[in-house]
């Protein structure tokens, strides 16, 4: 061996060894970013010109690892590194070929549920999906297209693409997305389903396709006339032009009714009364009831504080049944279960298990200014309390400034929502009584507030109107939380993360020295 050998041989360990700390580099790069980026290609790249050059410089090295018994240092550490680049251009080519993936999660994180792939399997023409994110939102369209990837392997019918709301504003505003973030689902000549941040789970969106695959468009009978509230009222905290929102691009029809009238219309879907500005007369009374007895649905919403006459009326309504309003307002002391600074704004986190809630696991639910739902259950009927108050909770029965409590202010838990179900010879009679009317005003509903309320108005009119197969998913478990760590612990990791790799090239070419020195 000439006197020059050993020098070069230490040069091309150097090489080989920087090599592969740079394809290293590139698989962790590949793995932290769930597949191949222009960076980790540039040091992919980088890496591979290393390689090839010390090849180019001393081509007899390939000869040699072949010959040899004794690999010398620079020889072993560029078969290494050739062996590492081979690696990843091959993982490269694959990330980059197909979606192929594998869900090794213990709940089936990535997995469609069986009801999902059934709805999904039904489609027969194409479902255009578009999400309109802007370029500051690349997390949430991540997320989304995690998700709307799990559609299109089920069915080649699914369709995607993403738009900047701000750079087509004219079809965002045609298709109804309104609202940065939103999915627009297109099937056939089907009005277009609007999902807005906030209603994109697998349950929204295979609900959303059901939707749109089902021929039907229900009819909800909107009370309107004596004070109850209004879809067009687009104030931004008491309004309901939210609600109209959902109502339409959940493929509602919703009609105005008032009533006073002799009969409910028989094409009303759903009775929704939301608010009460004057008593019921008898004869609305009466039309109500023969329209429950008849396997009718209503929705049914009252205020605290109203006037005797007004909340008699409407308990009238519901005397059949065993259920009441009590008339009080909640006020919720616990800060965790009310809204900031506001103990007149119950938060529910947990609900009571049924169709309208089994999408609402781990969500919350604003209840402003609400009254407790009272009464025992009927004989024949059956009730389900959605959502309640803690224990701490009390109820004050008339009008005062003063919101603290006092002796004769009624003691909790309160039930703030209920579902009631009673079996008819003609039908089901279903009811969903609410303690307030302001559960879907606009400043509790997308996008001013990221609460269930939405999802929960939504899944109580589907509930009503027998359109369970829509709310019925369950929802997966939440995914693990990224570990929280302290500026401390950061600086420490990120400090380890720099120290060891150059530890271990050290020590690499300490020991190919060590070999080298071995072979002189």
């Amino acid at each position: 061996m000439s006197p020059e050998r050993p020098r070069w041989d230490r040069r091309l360990a150097l090489a080989g060894a920087a090599a592969g700390v740079l394809l290293l580099l590139a698989a962790a790069g590949v793995a932290v970013a769930a597949g191949p980026t222009l960076q980790t290609d540039l040091v992919l790249v980088a890496g591979a010109a290393l390689l090839v050059a010390a090849t180019v410089v001393d081509p007899r090295l390939v000869t040699a690892i072949a010959r040899r018994r004794r690999t010398p240092a620079g020889s072993l550490g560029a078969l290494a590194a050739a062996a590492a680049v081979g690696v990843l251009v091959a993982l490269d080519v694959l990330a980059a070929r197909g979606p192929l993936a594998a869900d090794l999660t213990r709940s089936g994180q990535y997995t469609l549920s069986p009801q999902s792939v059934a709805v999904t399997a039904r489609l027969d023409s194409d479902l255009a999906v578009t999400g309109f994110f802007r370029p500051a939102d690349q997390a949430a369209r991540r997320d989304v297209q995690t998700l709307l990837d799990l559609y299109r392997a089920q069915s080649p019918r699914v369709t995607v693409r993403f738009v900047d709301p701000d750079q087509d504003a004219g079809l965002a505003s045609s298709l109804g997305a309104d609202v940065p973030g939103s999915l627009v689902l297109q099937y056939r000549t089907r009005s277009p389903v609007v999902l807005v941040p906030g209603q994109q789970s697998e349950s929204d969106v295979t609900g959303a396709i059901a939707r749109l695959e089902s021929n039907r468009t229900p009819v909800a009978c909107w009370a309107a006339g004596d004070g109850e509230r209004d879809l067009k009222d687009a104030d931004d905290v008491t309004g309901y032009t939210a609600a109209a929102d959902l109502l339409r691009s959940s493929d509602y029809r919703a009609e105005q009714v008032a009533l006073g009238q002799q009969a409910i219309p028989a094409g009303c879907d759903v009775l929704v009364v939301l608010q009460l500005g004057r008593p019921i007369s008898d004869t609305g009374i009466q039309a109500i009831r023969a329209y429950l007895a008849g396997g009718g649905r209503l929705l049914l919403a009252v205020d605290p504080w109203l006037d005797p006459a007004i909340l008699a009326s409407a308990d009238a309504v519901l005397q059949p049944y065993g259920a009441a309003f009590d008339g009080g307002l909640v006020i919720e002391p616990d800060a965790a279960h009310a809204a900031t600074n506001d103990s007149t704004v119950p938060v529910v986190y947990g609900f009571g298990r049924s169709p309208i809630t089994d999408d609402l696991d781990g969500r919350y639910a604003f209840f402003p200014a609400a009254t407790p739902i009272t009464g025992t259950v009927a004989a024949g009927t059956s009730s389900i309390d959605l959502a309640t108050t803690t224990d701490r909770a009390y109820a004050i029965p008339l009008e005062r400034t003063d919101l603290s409590r006092r002796a004769g202010d009624r003691p909790g838990p309160f039930v703030l929502m209920r579902a009631i179900e009673q079996a008819r010879l003609r039908g089901t009679t279903r009811i969903v009584l609410a303690g307030t009317s302001a559960l879907a005003e606009n400043r509790t509903m997308p996008p001013a507030a990221s609460s269930a309320n939405a999802d929960l108005l939504l899944a109580s009119l589907d509930w009503l109107t027998q359109q369970d197969a829509l709310v019925t998913i369950p929802p997966k478990p939440p995914v693990a939380l990224p570990l929280a760590v302290s500026p401390a612990g950061a600086r420490w990791t990120a400090l380890a993360a720099l120290v060891l790799p150059v530890l271990l090239v050290l020590a690499g070419g300490l020991l190919a020295l060590a070999r080298r020195r071995s072979d002189l």
